[in-house]
C-alpha cells in the first residue's frame, strides 16, 4: 500500500516538472483575449501650466503672429480635453485660479488680466478663438472660466477688471461665449458688476458699429434686460432714473433710451392692472375713469399709452383660454358691460383711432378670433355704445394701419369683414338729418349685411 502511494507521487512530481500539456480547443473558433485594465492617467494640471508656460514665453514673442502661435500650441502633447479649463485660466487670469478666485503662483505675462493696452487683449482673444475653431469643446471651458472670474471681482486689480471686460465683449461679439454667462453677476457695494458690465456693453456696440438692436439681442439671449442691470447698481442707488442717469454720463443715449422706454412700460403695466384690479372689484366706471386720469398725470403717461392701459385691462377681466366662440361672447359681453369707461377713456377722434388699432392688434394676433369676425362684432358693440364715431371708423378704414402684431394678411381680412359695415357709413354720411329720420337708418339694431343663420353674428363671419 504505502508502495504504491509512493509510486503516485513520483508520477505527480515528474509531470510537474514538465512542460503543461496544452489543453484542448475547439476547431475554428477565436481565443477570448483577457481585457486590459484601464490605464490611470494622473490628473496634473500644474504640469499641463508649466509646458504652456515654457512655449508661450520661449517659442511666441509676438501675439499678432497667429500662424507662429497655432503651431506652437496646436500640439497633440497638449490634452486640451483633461485641461482646457487650465488654457483659460492661464491665457485670461495668467495662472490657475483658487476657488476663491486668488492666482496661483505667478501671472503669464501674455495674458489678459497683464495685458498693457486693448491691442493685447485683443491678441490673447483671437488666439482663444483660432483655438477655439480648431477644438469646439473649449467653448464651454471658456464659460466656466469667465463664469468664475466674475465671482471675485474685488480679488483683481482695476486693470485686471477692465481687460476682462474688454476680453468678453470680444468674445460675445465672436460668439465664443454663451451669453447666460452674464446673468452670473451678482451686485456688490462697490459698483464693480455694473462697471463690469457697462464695459463689456461699451465694447460690444464699439465691435458691431453701435447696433443697439444686436445689443438688446445679445441681453435677451442671456436672460437680461434693464432691470437686471438695475440690481447691479450699489443698494444706496439703485433705482431706474439713476440708472439712467449713469449711462448719460458715459454717453450710452441708446441704453438710456431702453431705460426710459422699460420705465414706460411699468408704469402703463400699473395703471393696466389697476383698472383690472377695480373693474374685477365691481367699482364704477366713474370712479375708475376718475383714477386712471389721475394716475397718468402723476406719472407723466400720454394719451395713447392711457388708451392701451385701459383696453388691456379691460381685456384681462376676461377668460380667453375657451373655444373661439365662448371667447368671442365673452369677449363682447365683458365690452357691453365696460363700455362706459371706453366712452370716458376716449376723449377725442384721436384716442378712438388708438382704441381701434389696439382692437385690431389683438385681433390680429389670433386667427381664431380672426376667422369668426370678432373685430368687426367689436367694432359694432363698440360704436352702438358712441365710443367710436363715425368719422372715426370711416377714417380708421380710408387711412390703413400699420399693425404690431399679425400680419398684412390679417389686416387685409379684417378690411373685408369692415367692408359692409363702412359702406353703410358712408351710405348714411350721405343723407341730410331729415332723410337719416325718414329711413329709420341713424343707428342699425345689427351690423349690416349680418347672416341671417346667426343674427348674433356679423356677415363677415360666413365670408371669412
Amino acid at each position: 500500500m504505502a508502495s504504491k502511494e509512493g509510486d503516485a507521487r513520483a508520477k505527480a512530481g515528474a509531470s510537474g516538472t514538465g512542460a503543461k500539456e496544452a489543453r484542448p480547443t475547439l476547431g475554428g473558433t477565436r481565443a477570448i483575449r483577457q481585457r486590459k485594465r484601464n490605464i490611470q492617467v494622473k490628473h496634473d494640471p500644474e504640469a499641463f501650466r508649466d509646458a504652456l508656460f515654457e512655449v508661450l514665453e520661449e517659442e511666441l514673442e509676438d501675439l499678432s503672429d497667429m500662424k507662429k502661435a497655432m503651431q506652437v500650441l496646436d500640439k497633440e502633447s497638449f490634452d486640451y480635453s483633461r485641461y482646457g479649463e487650465v488654457f483659460a485660466e492661464c491665457m485670461i487670469a495668467g495662472n490657475i485660479v483658487e476657488p476663491g478666485g486668488s492666482v496661483r503662483g505667478d501671472r503669464l505675462g501674455l495674458c489678459v488680466f497683464e495685458a498693457a493696452s486693448v491691442e493685447n487683449v485683443q491678441g490673447v482673444v483671437e488666439i482663444l478663438h483660432q483655438m477655439m475653431r480648431r477644438k469646439p469643446f473649449l467653448r464651454a471651458r471658456y464659460d466656466t472660466v469667465v463664469g468664475k472670474l466674475q465671482l471675485f471681482f474685488s480679488s483683481y486689480t482695476e486693470q485686471a477688471r477692465s481687460n476682462l471686460a474688454s476680453a468678453v465683449g470680444l468674445m460675445m461679439t465672436r460668439a465664443m461665449l454663451t451669453p447666460s454667462v452674464l446673468k452670473e453677476l451678482n451686485s456688490d457695494s462697490e459698483g464693480y458688476s455694473l462697471d463690469y458690465m457697462t464695459a463689456v456693453i461699451q465694447e460690444f456696440l464699439k465691435e458691431n458699429e453701435h447696433n443697439t438692436t444686436k445689443l438688446m439681442n445679445l441681453l435677451r439671449a442671456a436672460g437680461m434686460d434693464m432691470a437686471s442691470i438695475v440690481n447691479l447698481m450699489p443698494s444706496k442707488s439703485r433705482s431706474p432714473e439713476e440708472l439712467s442717469k449713469y449711462f448719460e454720463k458715459l454717453g450710452l443715449s441708446s441704453l438710456v433710451e431702453e431705460n426710459e422706454r422699460r420705465v414706460r412700460q411699468l408704469k402703463v403695466t400699473d395703471v393696466r392692472n389697476g383698472v383690472t384690479e377695480q373693474l374685477q372689484e365691481g367699482v364704477p366706471s366713474e370712479q375708475v375713469s376718475r383714477w386712471v386720469d389721475a394716475t397718468c398725470a402723476d406719472k407723466a403717461v400720454s394719451d395713447i399709452d392711457r388708451v392701451a392701459a385701459v383696453w388691456n385691462g379691460i381685456l384681462d377681466t376676461v377668460d380667453m383660454d375657451r373655444k373661439a366662440q365662448q371667447n368671442r361672447v365673452a369677449l363682447l359681453t365683458a365690452l357691453t358691460v365696460h363700455a362706459s369707461l371706453l366712452y370716458l377713456t376716449c376723449k377725442n377722434g384721436k384716442d378712438e383711432v388708438v382704441l381701434l388699432v389696439q382692437i385690431q392688434n389683438v385681433v390680429s394676433s389670433d386667427m381664431e378670433l380672426l376667422k369668426v369676425g370678432v373685430f368687426l362684432d367689436i367694432v359694432y358693440v363698440l360704436y352702438v355704445k358712441d365710443v367710436f364715431s363715425e368719422e372715426t371708423v370711416l377714417r380708421w378704414f380710408r387711412r390703413g394701419t400699420t399693425l404690431v402684431k399679425g400680419s398684412a394678411a390679417s389686416s387685409n381680412i379684417i378690411r373685408e369683414q369692415m367692408q359692409p359695415f363702412v359702406n353703410w357709413l358712408e351710405s348714411a354720411e350721405e343723407m341730410t338729418p331729415e332723410e337719416a329720420a325718414a329711413s329709420g337708418s341713424a343707428r342699425p339694431s345689427a351690423p349690416p349685411a349680418a347672416s341671417e343663420s346667426k343674427p348674433e353674428a356679423p356677415a363677415a363671419e360666413s365670408s371669412a
